[in-house]
C-alpha cells in the first residue's frame, strides 16, 4: 500500500476518545466526553453545598480556544475541549453559550450535557461575560482564496476529480480520481468549509463555508475566480440544471440566497418565515436541493418544505408543504432519488423520512426511520433507498415501491453519510459511515443490497473518525475521509482492500465531480 503525501501541513494536537461519543442531536451535534466532575473536585477549589466547583468569569474566559474550550450554559460550566474538534458549528469558547444552546438544542438534550459539566459560574462575576469573548468564533471580514498546485495545470479530467473538504484548514484538496494523485489545494475559502456544487459542464465548483463565504473555482486550473458573502452562518448549496443559478441555504440570516452562477451577483433573498397565524416565525434552511430549474428547501424550524421556481418572474415559491411531523420537530438535510422523482427530508423528533413526489408535487409518505435520521446525499440501490441515523446505529432501508421500511439494518454506530454506485445496477454494495458511534466511530460498514445485511466492516485507522465514503466516477474505488487521522483512504470497491492513502488536513466531505453532476439533487 502506497501513502501519497501532499505538502506539509501544520501539526495539530491529537485528541483521545475518553468516554465515547454522544450525539447532541438535532443539528448533528456530537460531543466527546471530557474531564470528569470527580477529577475537578479533587483540585481543592471552592465547592458549593451540592459539590459543584465554583468558577469565576476570569477562569472561564481563559479557556477560549478550540483546543482549550470551556463554556457556560444557564450558570453551569462545561468543558467542551474534546467536543470542539467535531462540533459541526462553533462553540462560544470562553463565553456564554446559553442563547445558542436554547436556540439550536434546548432542554431535550440537557441530560446529554451532564457528563461534561465541571461546575458552576460564580454569579457575582457573571456580568463580566456580557462583553462576549470571541477569540474562538470570530469570522474574517474578507477572505483571499489562493491556489497551491502540485501537478501541471490542466493535466487532469475535471469529471474524475475528487474534491475533499479540509474542514479546519479553511481549504479544499483536489485529487485525481483516475490516478489517486493530489492535484492541488485551494486555501482560505472560509471557516469550516462545508459543501459544494458543480456546474453541469464540469467547469466550476461553488463552495460554501459555514461563515457564509461562497467561492467559485475553475476546475480546469483550480484558480479561484470569485467570492461573495451570502450569509453569516450558511449550510446547503444547489445549482439549477441549466447552471444559471446557485442557491445557498442560511441559518443566519434565515433565508435562501439565489445568485447568478456566472457573475456571483445576488439576484434575490427569500425570507424563510411562517405568518399563517398572524405572527412571524423565522426558520433556518435545513436543506436546499435542485430539481431541474427549481429549488426544494426544507425549513429546519418551520416544519415545512418550499419549492422555488427560478423560471418564473421574481423566482416565487410555487409550492408550500406545511406541518411536517409534530410540534418541536426539525427538518435536516434532504436528497432526490437518482431518477429525480422523489425528494426525501429527515424529520427529526418524529424520526421519519418525509417523501415528496416531485412530478405531482404531492407528499406520498412519512417512513419511520432510526433515531434522529440524517439523509445526507442519500444512497439508492434497486428498489431501496437508505437513510442513516444520528441517534443510533441504524440504517433504514426504504422500499420505494411501497414507501415503507423494508429493514432496519444494525450498524456499528450512529452515522452521517451513505453512498451507493447508482450508475451500475449490478454493483450491490452500499457504504455507510458510523462516525458518531460510541464505539464504532472508526468504522465503515458495507451492506449487500440483495440481503440488506452488513457484509464487511472496514476500519481505516483505529480510533480515528471515518466519514463520507464516495465512489470514483468509474465506480472502481471508494474514498473515505479519516477526519481525525488527517488521511484519505482509497479502497478497491470490490475487494475492499486499501489501494493507497493520501495526506489531508481534517478531511470530512468528499465529492466526485462527475457523479455529483450526473446524479440529480447532489
Amino acid at each position: 500500500m502506497e501513502t501519497l503525501q501532499t505538502p506539509a501541513i501544520n501539526e495539530t494536537k491529537e485528541y483521545s476518545r475518553k468516554d465515547g461519543l454522544i450525539a447532541l442531536c438535532i443539528t448533528m451535534v456530537v460531543v466527546i466526553a471530557g474531564v470528569s466532575v470527580t477529577s475537578y473536585k479533587k483540585m481543592g477549589a471552592e465547592v458549593d453545598a451540592e459539590g459543584n466547583k465554583i468558577y469565576t468569569a476570569a477562569e472561564l474566559m481563559a479557556h477560549n480556544k478550540v483546543d482549550d474550550c470551556w463554556i457556560t450554559i444557564d450558570g453551569f460550566v462545561f468543558d467542551m475541549t474534546e467536543s470542539s474538534k467535531s462540533h459541526p458549528g462553533s462553540f462560544h469558547c470562553g463565553g456564554d453559550g446559553s442563547a445558542n444552546y436554547h436556540k439550536n438544542h434546548g432542554p431535550t438534550i440537557r441530560s446529554r450535557m451532564d457528563p461534561f459539566r465541571i461546575g458552576k459560574l460564580n454569579p457575582a462575576s457573571a456580568a463580566q461575560l456580557l462583553m462576549p469573548n470571541t477569540t474562538a468564533t470570530t469570522t474574517a471580514e474578507t477572505i483571499n482564496p489562493t491556489r497551491e498546485l502540485f501537478v501541471e495545470e490542466g493535466s487532469w479530467n475535471t469529471l474524475e476529480m475528487m474534491i475533499v473538504m479540509e474542514r479546519d484548514n479553511k481549504s479544499l484538496l483536489a485529487i485525481d480520481g483516475a490516478t489517486h494523485k493530489p492535484i492541488g489545494r485551494v486555501k482560505d475559502i472560509g471557516k469550516q468549509v462545508h459543501t459544494q456544487v458543480f456546474s453541469p459542464d464540469g467547469n466550476f465548483t461553488y463552495h460554501i463555508s459555514r461563515d457564509g463565504w461562497l467561492t467559485k473555482i475553475d476546475l480546469h486550473t483550480l484558480k479561484p475566480v470569485g467570492v461573495v458573502r451570502v450569509g453569516e452562518d450558511s449550510r446547503g448549496t444547489a445549482i439549477t440544471d441549466s447552471g444559471k443559478y446557485v442557491a445557498i441555504g442560511n441559518y443566519e440570516p434565515k433565508q435562501v440566497v439565489i445568485i447568478d452562477a456566472e457573475t456571483l451577483a445576488i439576484i434575490t433573498k427569500i425570507e424563510l418565515l411562517d405568518t399563517r397565524d398572524g405572527t412571524i416565525t423565522h426558520s433556518r434552511a435545513g436543506a436546499v436541493v435542485e430539481n431541474g430549474e427549481k429549488f426544494i428547501v426544507s425549513l429546519k424550524d418551520g416544519r415545512s418544505v418550499w419549492v422555488i421556481d427560478t423560471t418564473k418572474r421574481g423566482m416565487p415559491v410555487s409550492n408550500y408543504f406545511w406541518d411536517l411531523g409534530k410540534e418541536g420537530d426539525v427538518l435536516h438535510d434532504g436528497y432526490l432519488t437518482p431518477d429525480g422523482k422523489f425528494y426525501l427530508t429527515a424529520v427529526q423528533g418524529s424520526d421519519v423520512a418525509w417523501v415528496l413526489d416531485t412530478e405531482k408535487m404531492k407528499p406520498v409518505a412519512e417512513v419511520k426511520a432510526g433515531k434522529t435520521p440524517h439523509t445526507g446525499p442519500g444512497a439508492t440501490w434497486g428498489n431501496y433507498t437508505f437513510v442513516p441515523s444520528l441517534g443510533e446505529g441504524i440504517l433504514t432501508a426504504i422500499d420505494m415501491r411501497t414507501w415503507t421500511a423494508a429493514a432496519y439494518i444494525k450498524t456499528a454506530g450512529a452515522g452521517l453519510f451513505t453512498r451507493s454506485y447508482h450508475k451500475d445496477p449490478s454493483y450491490p454494495y452500499i457504504w455507510v459511515d458510523t462516525a458518531f458511534g460510541a464505539e464504532g466511530q472508526d468504522e465503515i460498514d458495507v451492506i449487500d443490497g440483495n440481503t440488506l445485511k452488513v457484509v464487511r466492516k472496514l476500519i481505516p485507522m483505529a480510533d480515528k473518525r471515518a466519514v463520507h465514503p464516495e465512489f470514483t466516477r468509474n465506480g472502481k474505488y471508494v474514498y473515505v475521509a479519516v477526519w481525525t487521522g488527517n488521511k484519505v483512504f482509497v479502497y478497491n470497491a470490490n475487494t475492499f482492500e486499501v489501494v493507497t492513502t493520501i495526506d489531508a488536513f481534517t478531511p470530512t466531505g468528499i465529492s466526485n465531480v462527475g457523479i455529483r453532476i450526473e446524479e440529480p439533487g447532489l
